[in-house]
């Protein structure tokens, strides 16, 4: 039997660590297939704190999910993942290309001096998956640049830290390029897909708070009305269905790898009711809490 937590399920550093406070100022880059390979290129659904991700994959094709979204890829491919998302992969065998790991304050510290600070805090803080902009396109090669921060981060030369800071910067700059060569052609899309990516990374961040739609919706300066059309474009689900799945997903991680009592459970998502958090579940499960945690411990046996 898996062995059970008795706290907060916690979040992985890169693919596998468990950790607690993020290295201040971490930066590391690796071949994607370096890790990729001991996991049978397979990357399960996990989240990062304070700490994001950006990927160049060059060869070699599978499938990338962001939150609630999953979509195909075949190379050359650019993904971003800004801190909290829930993301997975699913290389194919042979896959190629370089993942760099940073953390926010070492990010932030690189962005904030430059003029265009705020346009790029925004680009690091929204997932991006799709075709990187050719050099042609965005006066970058972004494969060429993450190949030599690769070895920046890793080389111990004079000037390699300040090297790193300038790289990691023109990758951000080429992923807001990219995301601007295709707004050019669909705009109204790419601010709906944007729309509910921040929507989603809202939801990340209030999710224990019990905030009802209205609000997230202020937060994001749009009405309901315009979320609710954002959301059901992007994935098919109301905002309303897409908080419930997430708080779905979190009690059911919570019941099947943790020791925690349901009450706390119940608390710790929200909602100040154990006896309607429970009712919720129920309704949406097919099962109470406890069954759900009997059945789940029941199949590891």
């Amino acid at each position: 039997m898996q062995r059970r937590l008795e706290r907060p399920i916690p979040v992985f550093r890169l693919y596998g660590e468990v950790a607690g406070a993020t290295v201040p100022g971490f930066v590391h880059a690796e071949r994607i297939g370096t890790s990729a390979a001991l996991h049978d290129w397979e990357i399960a659904p996990h989240r990062h704190g304070a700490l994001a991700q950006g990927l160049v994959i060059t060869k070699g094709h599978g499938a990338v999910s962001l939150d609630a979204s999953r979509e195909d890829f075949c190379a050359p491919w650019l993904v971003w993942v800004p801190s909290g998302v829930v993301h997975a992969f699913s290389f194919r065998p042979g896959t190629d290309g370089v993942v760099l790991s940073l953390a926010d304050d070492f990010l932030a510290a690189v962005l904030d001096p430059d003029p265009d600070a705020a346009r790029l805090r925004a680009t690091a803080e929204a997932t991006f998956s799709g075709r990187p902009g050719s050099p042609e396109e965005i006066d970058l090669d972004l494969a060429g640049l993450v190949q030599t921060l690769a070895r920046e981060a890793a080389g111990a030369l004079p000037g390699a830290a300040s090297a790193v800071a300038a790289l990691v910067k023109l990758l951000v700059v080429g992923v807001l390029r990219t995301r601007a060569t295709r707004a050019i052609t669909e705009p109204a899309a790419l601010a709906r897909a944007d729309l509910h990516r921040r929507f989603r990374r809202l939801v990340e961040a209030h999710l224990r708070e019990n905030w009802p739609i209205a609000r997230f919706a202020a937060a994001l300066g749009v009405s309901p009305d315009r979320l609710h059309a954002a959301c059901t474009e992007a994935v098919r689900r109301a905002p309303q269905g897409i908080l419930h799945d997430r708080l779905m997903l979190e009690a059911k991680r919570s019941l099947i790898y943790t020791t925690l009592p349901v009450s706390k459970i119940a608390f710790d998502l929200g909602f100040n009711d154990p006896a309607y958090f429970s009712r919720f579940f129920a309704a949406r499960a097919g099962v109470s809490p406890a069954a759900f945690r009997r059945e789940s411990r029941g199949a590891d046996t």
